[in-house]
């Protein structure tokens, strides 16, 4: 996490007027940057409105930005953490916030620079180490930069929703607060994910929003949520313009989605006992209940086995019908990483922490 001290600025790269700069941990200007920033390019443009919120608690963040006259043109931050895959753990790091203002639009300079980051980052890292870069479908700009600089698609995470227009009350749902219960919950989510790969736990328990039902003393169903704020600007095609357009002038619709204010929830350390697909649905509901909103998302690997059971269990809502074919390209580069290494991640499910989409 960030810490309140103002992190040292070191200048990485000078070219000409532009500089590229590298914090460990976020500068007050970065977060002000975010709030104004849309993001997206040709597929759905939107704005994080508690940007200034999330981003203060990211993991062990490294900002990289390109500068002039200490104006911050592009940003993009490397969380520092150590997933799972199967059962090896890896030095790693995931980029978020990859962004470019209007003023360094269409000049290629993000694509020139992409490239010198990765070598700055790489030269710092001596041991085995994966490089996630996620990239929506539709964000074409981001996948061709991203591309660019090294990185392959490794698989897809898949957006699902859930909704409700009524929630209902669930009397039996409990936060996890204790040491003791959140070292339950930890061996629980291990196992249930133990032929996944990238898997992190970094932003379970974050805020005391860990949730569980349990029957009988045993836990049946438990998730991590984190409230998001997004405004919507933009959406493709003609389905794109009856979204922005049509549905949210229907009143029980617009419950659920509201383009330009577009309050939910994100699920992760998504656990359901087999056969109790029904007693998670009624966590989830409960927490929208408790949370006074109407609409949920959470990503899963495209090959996750348990996304393939809440598929065919069904009931997720209306709102999953608009979001099921989206989804993020997860793509990664290696550093001193064998083949077999590389293959073991690729034959493997993906695992998803939400916290690292919204």
């Amino acid at each position: 996490m960030t810490s309140a001290a103002t992190p040292a600025r070191e200048i990485v790269i000078q070219e000409k007027e532009y500089t590229i700069c590298r914090y460990h941990g976020l500068p007050e200007k970065v977060v002000s940057y975010f709030e104004a920033m849309s993001w997206g390019s040709t597929g759905t443009v939107y704005v994080r409105k508690n940007a200034s919120e999330l981003v203060r608690q990211l993991k062990d963040p490294w900002l990289f930005s390109i500068e002039q006259e200490d104006e911050i043109l592009a940003t993009a931050i490397f969380c520092h953490t150590h997933p799972y895959v199967i059962d090896q753990v890896y030095n790693c790091y995931i980029i978020r916030y990859f962004a470019a203002g209007k003023a360094i639009q269409g000049k290629k300079l993000v694509k020139h620079y992409a490239g010198k980051v990765m070598e700055a980052v790489r030269q710092e890292e001596p041991e085995k180490t994966i490089y996630i870069g996620c990239v929506e479908k539709g964000n074409i700009r981001s996948f061709k930069v991203v591309q660019n600089a090294g990185y392959e698609i490794l698989g897809v995470q898949s957006v699902n929703a859930f909704s409700r227009f009524f929630p209902k009350p669930q009397q039996d749902i409990e936060p996890v607060t204790t040491a003791a219960q959140q070292h339950e919950v930890l061996e629980l989510l291990k196992h249930h994910y133990r032929q996944h790969v990238l898997v992190h736990f970094d932003y379970l328990f974050l805020n005391n929003q860990y949730y569980v039902i349990r029957e009988q003393g045993e836990i049946i169903a438990g998730c991590q949520f984190h409230r998001a704020h997004w405004s919507v600007n933009q959406m493709p095609g003609m389905m794109g313009w009856i979204i922005m357009n049509i549905l949210p002038k229907l009143p029980l619709i617009s419950k659920l989605y509201n383009p330009r204010r577009f309050e939910f929830l994100a699920f992760e350390g998504i656990f359901f006992k087999a056969g109790k697909e029904h007693a998670l649905h009624r966590l989830f509901e409960g927490l929208l209940h408790q949370e006074k909103v109407n609409s949920s998302l959470f990503w899963m690997g495209e090959t996750c086995p348990h996304r393939a059971a809440l598929v065919r269990y069904g009931k997720l809502g209306l709102l999953n019908h608009f979001v099921k074919d989206s989804g993020v390209y997860i793509m990664t580069s290696y550093q001193n990483m064998t083949e077999a290494e590389i293959a073991l991640l690729k034959a493997g499910p993906l695992y998803a922490s939400s916290f690292d989409y919204i």
